[in-house]
């Protein structure tokens, strides 16, 4: 699993067009937060073996993340840009529904964008030294 992670003043997104493994319906169609940490993620063919391992680690890393940072809301943001190698998509809904539970049982305020959409985005990264992120799980 592939995450950039960006700590935004700002990010607002909205729901364009679908691709053939789009939720449905998308849910929100657009949203806004303000104070967040964006997780582009990007769920891989070796991910899939690995899922309660991934959810383990990814929870717990994000937990110092949000700490560290003082930010307490975080989006879950599907992104298959970041590899050539995805994993099913069947899969990498489930695991992104999981993340986003085992998130807010943690105390998270977590939000997660629609999976298999184009989605239209703006933000603003606040640009401190811990502002931007790259994980490999």
């Amino acid at each position: 699993m592939r995450v950039l992670q960006l700590h935004c003043s700002e990010f607002s997104y909205q729901v364009r067009k679908e691709t053939p493994v789009a939720e449905q319906p998308p849910d929100p169609r657009e949203d806004r937060h303000e104070d967040v940490l964006v997780c582009l993620i990007c769920f891989e063919k070796k991910d899939e073996p690995r899922v309660d391992e991934l959810l383990d680690g990814f929870v717990e890393n994000l937990k110092v993340d949000v700490s560290r940072l003082g930010c307490g809301r975080v989006l879950l943001y599907p992104y298959a840009h970041l590899s050539k190698s995805l994993g099913s998509a069947r899969l990498a809904k489930v695991f992104l529904g999981r993340l986003r539970d085992r998130l807010a049982e943690e105390g998270v305020e977590v939000h997660k964008s629609p999976f298999g959409w184009y989605k239209a985005f703006s933000l603003s990264c606040i640009g401190h030294p811990l502002a931007e992120a790259y994980r490999e799980f």
